[in-house]
């Protein structure tokens, strides 16, 4: 998914090579360098260059072919170049020696200079991955060999050209405007908790903490009691027994009259007299009380304190608590996928919702369809696809490379084991498999079993086919692809779907788990599919279907009744049930279909959209694009990596907002100037009771094109998911209700306190990785000034134009300062910020 996440792939380092490790060639003779020349030199397009070295004894002839990825953009091809770049699908090039090209000698560079489209915002857009194809004097292709690509860093004279529409760059000032927010001292006890408890009441005196814990439970707790054993012995260094010790951990049930309801998820703690009592009515409520049981001693061990004496009582407002993981762009391997869920767990969330497939690959194995693993979960150089998916992304040639992020899947064991991990932490794991569009990968294995049966047994080549061959229809996805929908009208495509869906449900039953929703998702299905297939024509005309549109609702209605008869809520983005004109379709209101609303984007009307389908009668997860798509960046800044297309998601943005007031969500638009919060809903479609009844959660989003690395997935998750985790836990905060702004920042402020005092030294502990905030510069009356919204860490800084180390100078205090340029970061607890750059323009 989403529309216009085409427009940003992602680079983390500033040199690429082409593949990853595993069985490589030794490197091409040639090495690439990309530079980004000038941004925005015309209207819609910027100037770029590569610079093709020889390295090798012998001249480069014109037998050999660089492949690349790239974010999809157009090249306007130069008269008479000695070279050309064409796009062969998406994200995936070829640049080749024309007519003009010259044979290059040794030691000599060509440089090609062209235009491309769009325009340059971080190291997101730069080519990766490539690697180079050469051939014999019989014109036989050879083995590829590694090309690698230096990318020159981007100057702020060329990088910071913007328009008069665009979002304010991230430099030294933008960052000390931001951080000022924060300037003011906030007390934070160890009673900040994420997400904060419904009420903590101090009932006086204190209680100790020994390390020598006895652990009683009711039997109905067993699991969560061995489960509390596990953390309190790993993170705490615990000695659990059974036996009287000094401290006393009890889980109890408890006995809810019939005259007394309690909210889902309820619990309780009291601690009194070095005895921690968590009572729940339920496996959930007593699993929600650990976690802030582990939270509070924790809190404890880092400020050295006693725990006061305390009654906590709590629940969450909100039953979907989710995060969706694109792991079909580029691969999330189970160990880390198993950390994901401890972690997401401790701060209660209890959706994961796995995005199993889409055009670049298929990421779970289908007993019966091999294809789907054996090829399209691999990415690498071919010709046909018979073997393998073409390269996307960063990766490049070797589809056998099992360190790279193209090549993986999970077996059915392994997918049991998640199944059962997860299950263990109190999280539903919803798989989804996006069909009609997003289909790629699942067509071109369906094609590959096709070619490789075809010969020998028709039936068994013809079973599962997704395709009409003979389809001429024309249509661009959001993507860029010419072939990733399914055709709807062939019987073969529902005895795919039954199949797949039929392994899945037997994968659930088979780990011991309860599957209650599968995830179809349905979006960004292209204008133009199925016109040229007669296939199509046919089926509508014995069906009574008038237009084309007509088929997707036909398709969806078959979904429902497979998903019906076996007891599964159908779940898809909002693009299923919502017309090309924005409208809402009622044919599906009684379905109970679940939608996640994502493309809420106010310029676009697209805000609208969640409370128009909650009126109408649907049931919504909110996943606004501007809120909680976590894989935008944090700020436009060359090193930050991520997408922008929906804004730039923080820490900060993932607070703001509010599910049943969604308008008054987001506090800048795009172009970064501020929204008045007070008039954001006036002329806006209201949520009515009955809709407000029909908002069921939250969730965010990390969509897997720009990720490299577990790292990475992490760098997007913390903070950010901290305002998701707050919010879907307290959905209407005191804050909201109240009209002065004081009130607002002061949350503000004491939220940002408790991620930088106890969440994010929690996280170093557990070895998670975070983003730790750049600090602001500015020079004021030839001073220079710091800040920064993290008081623990350490700033320091450069005036001669080099990159701040551990071992520059420490910025302690204001300082007379007439440098040009100034470059400063900001470290702590091991990790550090991307460099803030000033550009005194005082000097």
């Amino acid at each position: 998914m989403i529309t216009m996440r085409n427009i940003w792939i992602m680079m983390l380092g500033i040199c690429l090579f082409g593949c990853g490790a595993g069985k490589q060639p030794p490197s091409s003779q040639l090495s690439l360098t990309w530079k980004l020349e000038k941004d925005s030199v015309e209207a819609r397009y910027f100037k770029n260059t590569f610079c093709l070295t020889n390295n090798g004894n012998k001249s480069l002839t014109n037998n050999w072919v660089i492949y690349f990825n790239q974010t999809p953009i157009y090249y306007q091809q130069p008269i008479n170049a000695p070279l050309e770049i064409e796009c062969l699908g998406s994200t995936y090039y070829k640049m080749y020696p024309t007519e003009h090209y010259q044979a290059l000698p040794p030691g000599e560079t060509i440089t090609f200079t062209i235009l491309s489209e769009g325009n340059v915002i971080n190291v997101s857009s730069v080519p990766e991955g490539a690697y180079m194809v050469t051939t014999d004097e019989k014109g036989k292709s050879l083995q590829p060999q590694n090309v690698p690509i230096e990318i020159e860093l981007f100057k702020p004279d060329t990088q910071w050209v913007s328009s008069r529409n665009s979002f304010p760059y991230a430099d030294g000032n933008y960052f000390y405007k931001q951080n000022d927010d924060f300037s003011k001292p906030v007390d934070c006890d160890m009673l900040s908790l994420f997400p904060a408890p419904k009420k903590v009441e101090k009932t006086g005196g204190v209680s100790s903490f020994s390390q020598k814990v006895c652990l009683k439970f009711d039997d109905a707790f067993k699991e969560e009691a061995l489960l509390l054993k596990s953390q309190l012995t790993s993170l705490l260094r615990c000695s659990v027994s059974d036996k009287d010790e000094e401290t006393i951990i009890e889980l109890k049930k408890m006995e809810v009259p019939i005259t007394c309801q309690y909210p889902d998820e309820y619990y309780e703690i009291v601690i009194k007299n070095n005895r921690l009592t968590l009572k729940a009515s339920d496996t959930h409520g007593i699993f929600n009380a650990c976690q802030t049981l582990l939270a509070l001693l924790d809190n404890m061990e880092l400020t050295s304190s006693p725990i006061p004496n305390l009654h906590i009582t709590d629940y969450p407002d909100m039953g979907h608590r989710g995060i969706m993981l694109d792991v079909a762009r580029n691969f999330t391997k189970k160990a880390d996928l198993l950390k994901l869920i401890d972690i997401l767990s401790f701060y209660k969330m209890n959706v994961l919702h796995l995005h199993l497939s889409d055009d670049e690959a298929w990421r779970v194995e289908i007993p019966g369809l091999e294809e789907l693993t054996e090829i399209a979960s691999r990415r690498g150089h071919t010709i046909d696809e018979q073997t393998c998916l073409y390269p996307a992304y960063a990766w490049g040639w070797n589809e056998t490379d099992t360190t790279s992020l193209a090549n993986g899947y999970y077996s059915r064991s392994d997918f049991m084991d998640i199944l059962k991990y997860a299950k263990e932490r109190h999280i539903r794991v919803i798989p989804e498999i996006d069909i009609p569009g997003h289909s790629r990968a699942a067509i071109k294995a369906m094609n590959a079993r096709y070619q490789k049966y075809i010969d020998t047994d028709q039936s068994k080549a013809e079973e599962y086919l997704l395709t009409d061959f003979a389809d001429t229809s024309q249509y661009l996805s959001a993507q860029n692809f010419t072939d990733n929908v399914i055709n709807v009208a062939m019987p073969s495509t529902y005895h795919f779907l039954e199949k797949v869906i039929d392994e899945i449900v037997q994968m659930y039953q088979d780990a011991g788990v309860e599957l209650t929703a599968f995830h179809v998702g349905g979006d960004e299905v292209p204008e133009g599919i199925w016109e040229g297939s007669s296939i199509c024509r046919t089926f509508m005309q014995e069906n009574g279907l008038t237009k084309i549109r007509d088929l997707k609702d036909y398709f969806l209605e078959q979904i429902l009744e497979m998903l019906d008869k076996r007891n599964i809520q159908v779940v898809g983005w909002q693009d299923i049930v919502m017309n090309p004109d924005n409208t809402v379709n009622e044919h599906f209101k009684n379905s109970k279909v679940l939608n996640y609303c994502w493309n809420t984007i106010p310029e676009q009307g697209g805000d609208e959209v969640p409370y128009k389908l909650a009126n109408a009668g649907y049931p919504v997860i909110l996943c606004n694009v501007g809120n909680f798509y976590l894989d935008m960046a944090y700020c436009y800044h060359v090193e930050e990596p991520g997408l922008r297309w929906g804004g730039y998601v923080d820490e900060y943005v993932t607070f703001d907002m509010l599910p049943f007031d969604i308008y008054k969500s987001l506090r800048r638009n795009l172009k970064g100037e501020s929204v008045d919060v007070k008039t954001a809903s006036n002329g806006k479609q209201p949520l009515t009771k009955e809709g407000y009844k029909n908002i069921k959660g939250l969730s965010g989003q990390i969509w897997a094109e720009t990720i490299r690395s577990f790292e990475q997935i992490e760098y997007y998750l913390f903070p950010k998911v901290f305002g998701l985790a707050e919010r879907v836990w307290n959905a209407q905060p005191s804050w909201a209700l109240s009209p002065d702004g004081k009130v607002y920042m002061d949350a503000k402020r004491k939220y940002n306190a408790g991620i930088v005092t106890y969440e994010l030294p929690r996280l170093a502990k557990r070895g998670i990785n975070f983003r730790v905030s750049p600090p602001g510069i500015i020079v004021k009356d030839g001073l220079l000034l710091v800040n920064t919204t993290n008081p623990n860490a350490v700033i320091r800084y450069t005036t001669d134009g080099s990159e701040p180390t551990e071992s520059s100078v420490e910025w302690q205090t204001q300082i007379a300062c007439d440098a040009p340029l100034i470059k400063a970061k900001a470290f702590y607890l091991g990790k550090e910020s991307v460099t803030t750059v000033l550009i005194n323009e005082s000097y």
